[in-house]
């Protein structure tokens, strides 16, 4: 099982809800999408119906629930792979809705 503790990570909102999720995720990111929940990023499982995934250089950021806690969002730092990886897959998947 992936560790999010082992991963070079900022906490950009702690303790927040869905759409303060959402906003922020939206806010830093130069493009972000809402893809369908259970989606994965590095191995994590997103939580919930959709969850909002962004790019901003070559940084990932993404909701995160930790249970028992809430919701926060977080930014992977330098995963340009991954990025590369989550964008092929989203110009081929009609059911991902791109956040203006």
């Amino acid at each position: 099982m992936v560790c999010i503790s082992e991963m070079d990570y900022e906490i950009l909102l702690k303790n927040a809800t869905l759409k303060e999720c959402e906003k922020t995720v939206k806010d830093y990111s130069e493009e972000a999408y809402l893809v369908p929940g259970g989606y994965k990023v590095k191995e994590l499982p997103l939580m919930g119906k959709v969850a909002p995934v962004g790019f901003s250089g070559s940084d990932i950021i993404f909701q995160y629930t930790k249970p028992c806690i809430g919701f926060f969002v977080l930014k992977l730092r330098n995963e340009a792979e991954e990025i590369k990886k989550l964008k092929a897959q989203y110009s081929k998947d009609k059911n991902v809705k791109k956040i203006k």
